[in-house]
């Protein structure tokens, strides 16, 4: 997702008003969804122990709480140094330039994680550590995929196979030290080059095919379905929450429902908004405000 977000920066206008923009598709949704939650489940069972101030706080602040809002930290984080990383792809044209800085930076970064990674799971560390420990892995992760929109094939495959390499040979050294495999998820919070390696390769390898899977997107109809996720994915994220807390299933009936039905709640909200309240608004900048903030 973060890969996405690089490939669809544009540079417009002020730093202020892109914050401010960002801040508006990002935080407010998550506010609205999480006041409505928190009051959703106080009226309905108001001994839930999820109700009380520090989890509400943790959840409001992105800091934790509830969970599955982190995501949404990591990509304010990332529209805060956004503009800053764009200029550094600007910055450097070589293509072999650019994959020397990656590769410095990103096992610099392995080895901060290592050093620091005992120290930053309690006090005052901890909080600082929610900002940095993401903003320099996924800032690198967004700054490729600012590179991607204009790699070659060839440099996508290079991409892709030396991503494979480093996830096939860190996870065999994993396995020799731990004996068993280790997953990446395990090592994702904050995240490991183990862990980056394998979402590079995916997201390079989805990038590299991505006109064929587009074509069968299109030959199948889908376009207007994906279309519709991509546009509201931040509040069909929204909406999987519930289901995933209080669902319980096994794993691929939950998948199942819990993603049909965040999508078909995000449908009737867009719906909704579009055909009931939108209609009654006059101020174009409100129109604009309630369909970036209801409508992703």
């Amino acid at each position: 997702m973060t890969t996405t977000y690089g490939l669809s920066y544009r540079e417009t206008g002020t730093y202020t008003s892109y914050l401010w923009k960002r801040f508006k598709r990002l935080v407010l949704p998550v506010w609205l969804f999480l006041t409505g939650y928190f009051l959703s489940v106080y009226f309905v069972n108001n001994s839930d122990t999820q109700v009380n101030i520090r989890t509400i706080f943790d959840s409001f602040t992105l800091l934790g709480g509830i969970g599955y809002v982190w995501i949404i930290r990591v990509f304010l984080i990332v529209a805060l140094i956004a503009p800053f990383i764009y200029k550094i792809n600007k910055n450097i044209d070589s293509i072999r330039l650019f994959y020397l800085f990656v590769l410095v930076a990103v096992f610099s970064w392995e080895v901060l994680r290592y050093i620091s990674y005992g120290y930053i799971n309690h006090g005052f560390l901890k909080y600082i550590a929610l900002v940095t420990h993401y903003a320099i892995p996924y800032g690198l992760v967004y700054l490729l995929g600012l590179r991607m929109l204009v790699m070659s094939n060839r440099a996508l495959v290079v991409t892709i196979l030396s991503a494979l390499f480093i996830l096939v040979t860190y996870g065999i050294i994993l396995y020799l030290k731990e004996g068993h495999v280790v997953l990446t998820q395990a090592m994702k919070y904050p995240p490991s080059v183990y862990y980056l390696s394998y979402a590079i390769f995916v997201s390079a390898l989805l990038w590299l095919f991505a006109e064929r899977i587009l074509n069968v997107i299109s030959y199948l109809r889908f376009e207007n379905i994906m279309l519709f996720i991509s546009q509201n994915s931040i509040w069909i994220y929204l909406w999987h929450i519930p289901f995933i807390k209080y669902l319980d299933t096994n794993f691929v009936a939950k998948y199942g429902c819990v993603y049909i039905g965040a999508t078909c709640i995000a449908f009737l909200q867009v719906w909704i908004v579009s055909n009931v309240l939108i209609p009654k608004v006059r101020n174009k900048t409100t129109i604009k405000n309630i369909k970036m903030i209801l409508t992703g």
